[in-house]
């Protein structure tokens, strides 16, 4: 279960902020041996989930293969019947190919096609899963060991429509017994039946639940906008009684102004209602989640080429080319070990009047929902989103990114701005200048994108404060004091040295925007 305390205070005893923070030594060659970012592994309620590489293994030694069987009930069919224990723990298997460095920050998620019997028996099917015997928390349990042991936090489960009645304690108590965490619960349970029984037994089960969307908002031909959701909607009265709310499904090109419209939306319904103590989880948008204190269901993974003609893959396509940028993965999830996700209920929202509408004409092979294909769909989200912040100042010539930013409560603070899409010039990022106050804010600061310049404006004096820099993706911060523009109260940040820093770890070939934390140090006097 998550414990809403635990999120708002955990983090505070690693901030970074102060000298004694960083433990430093005074030598400056042993100053690069600092690592601004803890070692203990995120207890964020992330996952990565199993389905949209299920989606992509049908078809990789075909001649040819035709798009259209990669859709609907056939597409899904195919995707259940690719999970197994040999694609997860085989020699190149995902468990043990994927994320060496973040696995150990989140669950390892099975989809659709993990069980016999149904979709919420909770029985590991034996045919798929022949090495794991016994009854079935036996099963559950050697799997979720087998898993620790390529050192993932541990087995998720997806499941849908449960059963019911005591069949529902049950299934709970093989989890319990099975030591599983999290249950990804994809329609079903509508009167929160599990999470009553769940809380009634105590058990350490965390539940997410979901609204079904389709993978665009509204009247895609038009605005495209998701539309506000008032205290006591359906939307908002499962984000009231679950644990994690998931935002749902989304095409791979328009994620992201899909994405951050239902985000904007979710969080201005919760706003002033302290009591809810979930979630909202943003899927495969991990930069969003980073920023925005949610929490991630990643989906996307490293396979690519293994398919004939244009390797269609209907999750992730398009100019953003997501397959290659696995390196933000890594660096969301090692900035929420310094700022944890935190319930959209607490603080303040603030969302911009300004619209930004995203645009794509989708061919086959770019998603799964017929009705798009060869049409012209418009997205739009607000251009700035900002949580107990003041919305920043945003300066360009032409069009602008999609700018975001978070306080946190231990007084973390990260701001990110990514890409556009239109179809004659795709997932680019115009150049603007961003100006954000960040109070008395102690940090560390997380910086998230291709930004053209940053400046942070502190309501206090800055005095001789040092800045450290560090990819969050690497293991080693460096002074940059001397490299950013300053004055009383502000520190400015160029793009070229945001790049240098933010990408100085990066897996060579991978494409994925800079990712860094800074934070500040007084100097010895």
């Amino acid at each position: 279960m998550v414990d809403r305390r635990s999120f708002l205070t955990g983090a505070a005893a690693t901030l970074l902020t102060g000298r004694k923070a960083l433990g430093a030594p005074e030598r400056k060659a042993e100053r690069k041996k600092n690592n601004l970012i803890p070692s203990q592994p995120g207890k964020a309620p992330n996952y990565w989930c199993t389905w949209a590489a299920q989606n992509y293994m049908y078809g990789h030694n075909l001649p040819e293969l035709d798009p259209s069987i990669l859709e609907g009930d056939s597409g899904s069919a195919l995707a259940r019947d690719a999970i197994g224990e040999h694609q997860l723990f085989g020699a190149d298997g995902w468990a043990k190919f994927f994320y060496p460095q973040a696995r150990s920050d989140v669950y390892l998620l099975l989809d659709d096609g993990w069980e016999t019997g149904g979709t919420a028996t909770f029985e590991l099917d034996p045919k798929k899963f022949p090495s794991f015997s016994g009854t079935p928390v036996e099963r559950l349990a050697s799997l979720n060991r087998k898993a620790r042991q390529e050192q993932w936090r541990g087995i998720a489960l997806w499941c849908r429509n449960p059963p019911g009645g005591e069949a529902d304690r049950r299934l709970e108590d093989w989890s319990a017994k099975a030591d599983i965490g999290y249950w990804k619960i994809d329609i079903g349970d509508p009167s929160f039946r599990l999470t009553a029984l769940r809380d009634q037994t105590r058990l350490p089960l965390t539940l997410e639940h979901v609204y079904g969307e389709l993978p665009v908002n509204g009247d895609w031909r038009k605005a495209g906008r998701f539309g506000s959701q008032p205290w006591g909607s359906r939307r908002l009265d499962i984000l009231a009684h679950t644990d994690v709310y998931r935002t749902y499904d989304v095409t791979s090109i328009l994620s992201l102004p899909t994405t951050l419209d239902r985000v904007a939306e979710m969080l201005r319904g919760a706003e002033g209602h302290p009591e809810i103590s979930s979630l909202l989880n943003v899927e495969d948008e991990v930069y969003v989640s980073a920023v925005l204190g949610c929490t991630m269901g990643i989906l996307r993974h490293p396979l690519k080429g293994l398919r004939p003609g244009p390797d269609t893959d209907l999750f992730f396509n398009g100019p953003r080319q997501t397959k290659r940028r696995m390196d933000e993965v890594v660096r969301a999830l090692r900035w929420q070990r310094l700022a944890q996700p935190f319930s959209p209920g607490s603080g303040t929202v603030k969302v911009s009047e300004d619209v930004l509408t995203d645009s794509w004409r989708f061919e086959r092979g770019q998603t799964w929902q017929n009705d798009l294909i060869g049409q012209i769909v418009r997205q739009g989200a607000p251009a700035c989103l900002t949580r107990n912040l003041d919305l920043p100042s945003v300066r360009s010539t032409g069009e602008k990114p999609f700018v975001f930013a978070a306080r946190f409560p231990n007084g973390a603070v990260a701001i990110g701005a990514q890409e556009r899409t239109a179809p004659s010039r795709a997932w680019h990022m115009p150049e603007a200048h961003i100006t954000l106050e960040v109070g008395d804010a102690p940090g560390p600061f997380g910086i998230f994108g291709d930004l053209s310049s940053l400046t942070l404006v502190f309501d206090r004096p800055l005095g001789e404060h040092r800045v450290f820099a560090q990819d969050l993706k690497g293991d080693r911060a460096e002074d940059i004091t001397h490299q950013i523009g300053r004055s009383e109260k502000r520190l400015q940040f160029s793009r070229p040295l945001m790049r240098k820093v933010g990408l100085s770890a990066a897996t060579p070939g991978d494409l994925s925007s800079p990712g860094l934390v800074l934070a500040l140090e007084e100097r010895k006097v």
